[in-house]
């Protein structure tokens, strides 16, 4: 089973459970602001796409949870689309930034879902994952209570994701922040 059927129960009180506190790495790591697209894969109710989407152009939340995405309809500027991570409906080339938060682990298939993303990447866009990193003690809390309630799903490491990415096509680095469980992999696809 995967895990839409605990998303679809939780989406009205998810923002109200789950913070998007500091946007600052990730819109470092993005290189923003851009006048180019911006994709939130996994994005649910859009909370950080919205925290993001001033700094961009079109703005796209794409989730498979219909719940999830009912929320982020009710924030301005964004456009949510019902969409696999794994078989996206956009062509080749469409996002100039694409982000990934807090939600690689629920994906049905990590590497594909990544390939995915490096597609409809344009050259010289970014791809910025950012997961728990699951080397830490509360992490690994985490992931045993996920699992506990069944979902099924599978944190990676940075080296990991980092080789994904690397196996799509993209130029890729993992970065830590030792004060937190956070980690990003910020991938770069070149302009060949």
């Amino acid at each position: 089973m995967g895990s839409n059927w605990l998303f679809e129960r939780i989406a009205p009180f998810y923002d109200a459970a789950i913070r998007f506190l500091d946007p600052g790495p990730l819109q470092d790591y993005l290189e923003l602001p851009t006048k180019g697209r911006l994709l939130d894969l996994g994005g649910g109710t859009g909370r950080v796409a919205f925290a993001l989407g001033e700094m961009t152009g079109l703005t796209i939340v794409a989730d498979a949870a219909w719940g999830m995405l009912r929320v982020a309809r009710r924030r301005p500027k964004l456009l949510p689309v019902q969409a696999l991570a794994e078989r996206l409906p956009f062509a080749d080339a469409a996002f100039d930034r694409i982000v990934i938060v807090d939600a690689l682990h629920h994906f049905i298939e990590a590497k594909a879902a990544i390939q995915e993303a490096a597609r409809v990447l344009r050259p010289g866009g970014r791809l910025v994952i950012e997961e728990p990193d699951i080397r830490r003690w509360p992490v690994k809390g985490i992931a045993l209570m996920e699992r506990l309630i069944g979902l099924r799903s599978r944190f990676l490491p940075g080296e990991s994701i980092r080789g994904m990415m690397e196996a799509a096509g993209l130029q890729a680095q993992d970065y830590r922040d030792p004060r937190s469980f956070r980690l990003w992999v910020v991938g770069h696809k070149t302009d060949d």
